[in-house]
């Protein structure tokens, strides 16, 4: 498993749960980090998991480490051990690469949400839907009472261009929010590109404070890369992005009472109307849009009406989030995969296992 992209944050909690939800099924996690080699990672998996019956690997259809991912399936493939990716991004220029790994080595796709099952077929590939879940407290906690004041509008991400960071400021700037609230960015790095890609993406959103903000001070960049999950502190929380084949921080965001404000992409879309019904238009803005989302911003901070629907709906709010995005249910569904394509004795023999 590829410990680069975002959505290794449920790992932890997921091997947790396996356990629990089937005591004959054990889990571990692999990951690309600290290998030097693509070689290194097979004698890694041979000393860590020589009893390993079924192999998931999340997002190893991207470039990054792509070396890593075929020494992971054709380690799979000498052992005669089923292998899956867990798609939770899916771009066209992966196309290439999920062709390759699917046709050459028999690879079987499992997708976290209905839209990158869609984007899959649209390529002529066929997955399975496996609902990707969301990290959450075992103790949700009250939303805060009352926001700090000055408010405070927050966004985090790791610092890839589809983020969009650079939209946030530059519609906080446009609503002139100054004077009543702050604007808090939590930067991670991306773990994907080089370093002088994220210092890029820090100039682009570094430029439009210097250009647009009447009060560059009402604005803080967080470099530390710990990113928290408590929202309460916020009064509105952003998601700007481009792309997502699922967002998690949104539907964090909204389980502590914070309302999130995001750009009309499918995942996105499809949170809102799970979680605000009727009123979802409330909570999205066209991607790219800076006076739109400086609106709903603007609109949002003077009335909180939103934070208000929130407060006045939380135990829905969070009664949907755990029944449609539950870790439990993921790790439910990969622990029935695993129990139904375990490789027999005889397969096992065949393929010159001890």
């Amino acid at each position: 498993m590829s410990s680069v992209t975002g959505v290794t944050v449920m790992m932890a909690e997921l091997l947790r749960l396996i356990p629990s939800v089937d005591p004959e099924t054990e889990a571990a996690y692999q990951s690309y980090e600290g290998l030097r080699t693509s070689a290194d990672l097979a004698v890694s998996l041979a000393a860590r998991h020589p009893d390993a019956a079924c192999v998931v690997g999340v997002n190893t259809q991207i470039e990054v480490q792509w070396e890593f991912s075929i020494e992971l399936l054709e380690w799979c493939e000498r052992r005669a051990i089923p292998a899956y990716i867990y798609v939770h991004d899916y771009w066209p220029h992966h196309r290439d690469r999920v062709r390759h790994v699917t046709g050459r080595y028999g690879v079987g796709l499992l997708a976290s949400t209905p839209f990158i099952v869609d984007s899959l077929a649209q390529d002529g590939f066929v997955a399975t839907l496996v609902t990707v879940g969301v990290p959450l407290a075992d103790s949700a906690g009250a939303p805060a009472a009352s926001r700090a004041v000055p408010k405070l509008v927050a966004s985090v991400g790791r610092l890839v261009p589809r983020k969009r960071f650079a939209d946030i400021v530059r519609a906080f700037c446009h609503a002139r929010l100054d004077r009543v609230a702050r604007l808090y960015l939590k930067l991670v790095p991306s773990h994907v590109y080089r370093g002088d890609e994220d210092a890029e993406q820090l100039r682009l959103v570094q430029s439009e404070i210097e250009r647009g903000c009447a009060a560059p001070e009402s604005i803080r960049i967080d470099r530390t890369p710990t990113v928290p999950h408590d929202y309460s502190p916020y009064s509105v929380y952003v998601c700007a992005s481009g792309y997502e084949g699922f967002s998690m921080t949104p539907i964090e965001a909204a389980f502590r009472g914070c309302p999130p404000i995001m750009s009309e992409i499918p995942p996105h879309r499809a949170i809102a109307s799970a979680l605000f019904g009727d009123r979802a238009a409330e909570f999205l803005y066209p991607v790219g849009d800076h006076e739109a989302l400086a609106d709903l911003l603007r609109d949002e901070i003077a009335t909180g009406r939103r934070s208000a629907f929130l407060a006045a709906h939380l135990g829905d709010i969070r009664a949907t989030i755990e029944s449609r995005w539950s870790l439990r249910t993921t790790a439910r569904l990969l622990t029935r995969l695993c129990r139904e394509t375990r490789p027999t004795p005889a397969s096992i023999t065949s393929a010159g296992r001890p």
